[in-house]
């Protein structure tokens, strides 16, 4: 994984802001392309967002200067619902579309499903980059209507599914299988995330109904809460889940409470009894969704202490403790935008693939869908991403 120091994340910040095509670069050429601007202050105006443009150059003069700014830099995730799918799955080749799997170049998984596809048909110049991200992004969460209405149902359609399935084809079939989950009786889909996180998502159905208005009839149309015999609600609502997850899981391991992680430690020893308490229920919880799911949330340092770690095993807890930052930081999050004080970029990125590391090695996938049906399901992932996911140097860009 490729470090970067404070001066370079603030570089590379302003390139993003001052053209969206240029956060496709790798990081040198990024920083390559700052460090050929005579006159920064004169671009603001060109810039592409022009006010965090001009926010970045004088937070980077300030840092010449040794003065602080407190101006937090941004780092975006690499197509996000497609990295969570990737290592939900394990396939290689859908990880190296986004960044969880390092090519040594910053791919962009867009353009490279629009440039297959393009070789795929006769004639290019009917579709654009623009369109094909539009029809990848809804028919991962599920859509045909969306990439039907961009293509149509011809050629154009057929080129696409056949461009998915080679580009992604581990994420394409899971997509289609999360689909399948749908119940038809169901009147909601439940489950529960490894911090302890309900999802509840109601299966809403549009209803026409006659209503008088002034003397005359006027249909309106409602949505009511009943089981339908098909859906296409589960794909986008189980990435989302996971995706906040994500974001959790940044927001606790970044900014976490010194005082707690102290607690922690000095109870790693304890005796092996066992107080009965709120806290101590809460770790039985946590503890339990980490033996189903192996994954291990750090909300469960909340709840530890001398009284309670013998409900779980303290060297588990010891190990995940390493994989924190040294020092806690602030984080902002807007979906899979992060971001922080450029001094910390470095441990925003080593945070964010530990989740995704953490998410490969995991069940959570088939625990998710084990409580959508109510049976046990057991999904058999195509290959192993949790070391690539450490070392990915793009998964945040």
């Amino acid at each position: 994984m490729q470090l970067l120091t404070a001066i370079e994340y603030l570089k590379v910040d302003i390139a993003n802001n001052f053209d969206g095509d240029l956060d496709k670069k790798n990081w040198n050429d990024r920083i390559a392309w700052f460090d050929q601007q005579d006159d920064l202050e004169e671009l603001v105006t060109s810039a592409e967002d022009p006010a965090l443009f001009y926010a970045g150059v004088k937070a980077y003069r300030a840092a010449l200067a040794g003065e602080p700014s407190g101006y937090p830099i941004s780092l975006d995730a690499c197509s996000s619902g497609l990295q969570l799918l990737a290592v939900l799955i394990g396939c290689e080749t859908s990880a190296k579309l986004c960044g969880v799997k390092s090519t040594g170049q910053r791919e962009d998984a867009y353009t490279n499903v629009y440039n297959a596809m393009c070789q795929a048909i006769d004639e290019p110049g009917k579709i654009s980059r623009d369109n094909c991200k539009s029809a990848i992004m809804t028919a991962l969460y599920g859509s045909k209507a969306q990439p039907k209405k961009i293509f149509g149902v011809g050629e154009l359609y057929q080129a696409f599914l056949m461009t998915m399935e080679t580009q992604a084809p581990g994420v394409w079939e899971l997509n289609k299988a999360i689909g399948e989950l749908w119940q038809s009786e169901a009147y909601s889909h439940d489950w529960t995330l490894p911090d302890n996180y309900h999802v509840h998502v109601k299966v809403m159905e549009k209803h026409q109904d006659t209503i008088q208005f002034l003397n005359r009839p006027e249909t309106v149309t409602i949505k009511i809460n009943t089981p339908t015999p098909e859906g296409r609600s589960l794909q986008a609502n189980t990435t989302h889940s996971v995706d906040g997850l994500v974001v959790r899981e940044m927001t606790r391991r970044c900014m976490f409470s010194k005082d707690t992680l102290i607690r922690v430690i000095n109870a790693l020893d304890s005796p092996l009894e066992v107080t009965d308490t709120d806290d101590s229920k809460m770790v039985i919880k946590l503890w339990n969704w980490y033996l189903e799911t192996n994954f291990l949330s750090v909300r469960i340092l909340d709840y530890l202490n001398a009284d309670n770690m013998g409900l779980v095993d303290s060297m588990v807890i010891a190990k995940m403790i390493k994989t924190m930052p040294d020092v806690p930081f602030e984080i902002l999050s807007i979906h899979d935008c992060f971001r922080c004080l450029p001094n910390y970029g470095n441990d925003l990125r080593i945070q964010y693939n530990q989740i995704l590391s953490d998410i490969a090695g995991s069940t959570i996938l088939s625990s998710i869908a084990s409580q959508i049906v109510g049976q046990p399901i057991t999904v058999n992932k195509v290959g192993d991403l949790t070391q690539h996911a450490l070392e990915a140097d793009y998964a945040l860009s």
